[in-house]
């Protein structure tokens, strides 16, 4: 068992996700192991379905942030001949 502070503004958002859970219980399930993809991945599949409004303001972020890429991120990989 340890003991952590949180801001208030963290702890309101930790406190939105608990639905009846410990917060450890919360952490664990939202927060993947770190470098694991398939954890990644499977942390993703708890988060709620989002509105069609709030995918469409997700999706201009994704697209605003790419503008700001390098060339050499946001361009496509070659395809092998």
């Amino acid at each position: 068992m340890k003991t952590i502070s949180l801001s208030e503004t963290a702890y309101q958002r930790l406190l939105a996700w608990k639905e009846g859970a410990t917060f450890s219980e919360v952490i664990e399930r939202m927060i993947p192991p770190k470098g694991t993809l398939t954890a990644a991945l499977e942390a993703s599949q708890v988060l709620p379905n989002l509105s069609e409004s709030d995918f469409g303001e997700l999706e201009q972020s994704i697209l605003a942030t790419r503008k700001t890429l390098p060339p050499s991120w946001s361009s496509s990989p070659t395809q092998p001949s």
